[in-house]
């Protein structure tokens, strides 16, 4: 769903470095201190807690989203706009939307 959200978009899917870690992820996708920095236009945060090592990476970015459930995060001391709640509910609708043209 993460992909079909970023292609909707015009985006990629990048990830934190516990998705590297976990082998979810190849280290070329990782934004942080020891990933890859990044200024896009808009970046879309799915349940990523917000230390200083991922925010450091993408801090530049002109429009941050942030999406978690623990409405304590700090990636909402950075975000632009935060969504408290479970990306596996908020991320459907997007796209949803998105292909309806909302």
């Amino acid at each position: 769903m993460v992909e079909e959200l970023a292609e909707l978009l015009g985006g990629v899917v990048a990830c934190s470095r516990p998705m590297v870690e976990s082998n979810i992820f190849d280290s070329k996708h990782q934004i942080g201190l020891s990933g890859k920095t990044v200024k896009p236009k808009l970046i879309i945060t799915l349940g990523i807690s917000g230390t200083i090592q991922f925010t450091a990476g993408m801090n530049g970015s002109e429009c941050i989203i942030a999406i978690n459930s623990d409405p304590e995060a700090q990636i909402f001391d950075v975000a632009n706009y935060g969504i408290v709640g479970d990306m596996y509910q908020i991320v459907p609708r997007l796209i949803e939307m998105l292909k309806e043209g909302e």
